[in-house]
Order: structure tokens, then C-alpha cells, then sequence
């Protein structure tokens, strides 16, 4: 594996991919976290004959998880759990025992490691062996596009307007250059777009394995 100097910042290694349901507005929940808005939706266009909207698809090229601490404790709450016997990293403090959802369901520690900054959880997918890593997490998903360490997004938009919430994207920064690589409209209305993150040298720069 070659690494391209660029500056004094250089990225090897596993590469991180989204895939996130928004809002029209941008946003991934609303100020208190809440997703209803989403998970209603969803259902309509599942039931409107949508699908899954790719995800199975997606997954099936994903060796490894990386979430923040809150979207792991809702994750925890959604019933099954979607990521097999992937390893999962948590970026996060564990300064409390995660809650649980309704289900009740128990952390699958078996499977989850925790680190506080974004270089110890790079050290943790590197020590797994990740290569192609989804990225899930408002806060996290901009700390990963300023790392240099996300090379595509897969953004499904809803049709709603929130007005305010949580944006994955929003904060102070350089502009992240995207490149659209295919839209495509779903029943009930949902527009899923792919963007390839375009490589800018004045940045951490990702040279993949």
C-alpha cells in the first residue's frame, strides 16, 4: 500500500462510506434527536413498494462500523441488530452505560469498541483489518469529511422541510467538493443521490488500500 505525500498530512488506510436518510433542509433528526419523521416516512415508501432503498446492497460491501455515541445508543433501541459480526467502533466517551432502547436490548460488547478521538478510532479499524467502513453520526460524519477519510455519501432525502435539527454537515470548515455520481427517485416521494467526495490536496488526503 502506497501513501501520496501532501503537505505534512497524509491518510492511508480504510476508507469510509455514508449512507443517510435527510431531511429536504439537510437534516438527519430533529434538535432532541428524535426520528420519527424519518421512520414514519420510511415505512410509507416501503409500503409504497420502495424497498429497502439500497441498503442490503450497500452493506453487503461494508467490512466494519463507525458511530457516534448517540446514534449507537439508538441503534440499540431499533430491535434487530443490522451489522452482523462486523466490528463497530464507537467514537465517543463511555463515561456511562449506553441506554437502552424499548426493546431493552444489551450492548453486543462482544463486538464494540469505544474510543474518544477520531485517531484512536482510526487506530481501531486499522487493528481489524477495515477497508471499506460505514460511517453513521451527525458530529462524526464531519469530523471523518475534515479527516480526509470519507470518500462517498449516499443521502436519501425525505420530503419534509424540519426547519432546524441536526445536520451531519453543518459547521465551520472548508467547502467539501462533491461530485454527483447518480439520483434516483423512489415511491412516496424519497430521492436518493450519490456523491463522490473529490479529492482536495489542501486537506488530509485518503490513499485507500
Amino acid at each position: 500500500m502506497g501513501a501520496l505525500p501532501l503537505g505534512d498530512e497524509v491518510v492511508t488506510g480504510w476508507s469510509g462510506h455514508v449512507y443517510v436518510g435527510v431531511s429536504v433542509d439537510g437534516f438527519i433528526a430533529r434538535p432532541d434527536g428524535d426520528l420519527s419523521w424519518l421512520e414514519s416516512r420510511g415505512a410509507a415508501a416501503a409500503e409504497a413498494g420502495a424497498g429497502d432503498l439500497g441498503y442490503e446492497a450497500f452493506m453487503a460491501g461494508i467490512d466494519a462500523v463507525l458511530l457516534g455515541r448517540v446514534t449507537y445508543e439508538q441503534v440499540l433501541g431499533f430491535g434487530d441488530w443490522s451489522y452482523g459480526d462486523r466490528p463497530v467502533v464507537v467514537l465517543g466517551s463511555r463515561s456511562r452505560a449506553p441506554r437502552l432502547g424499548a426493546t431493552g436490548r444489551e450492548e453486543p460488547a462482544h463486538r464494540v469498541r469505544w474510543a474518544s478521538t477520531v485517531a484512536g478510532a482510526a487506530e481501531l479499524l486499522d487493528e481489524v483489518g477495515a477497508r471499506e467502513v460505514y460511517v453513521d453520526g451527525g458530529a462524526t460524519i464531519r469530523s471523518l469529511l475534515d479527516a480526509g477519510r470519507i470518500t462517498d455519501l449516499v443521502l436519501t432525502r425525505v420530503p419534509v422541510l424540519l426547519r432546524e435539527g441536526i445536520s451531519p454537515f453543518a459547521g465551520h470548515g472548508k467547502d467539501v467538493a462533491l461530485e454527483l455520481v447518480s439520483a434516483r427517485s423512489y415511491p412516496g416521494g424519497l430521492v436518493q443521490e450519490t456523491y463522490r467526495v473529490v479529492p482536495d490536496r489542501s486537506r488530509p488526503h485518503l490513499v485507500p488500500r
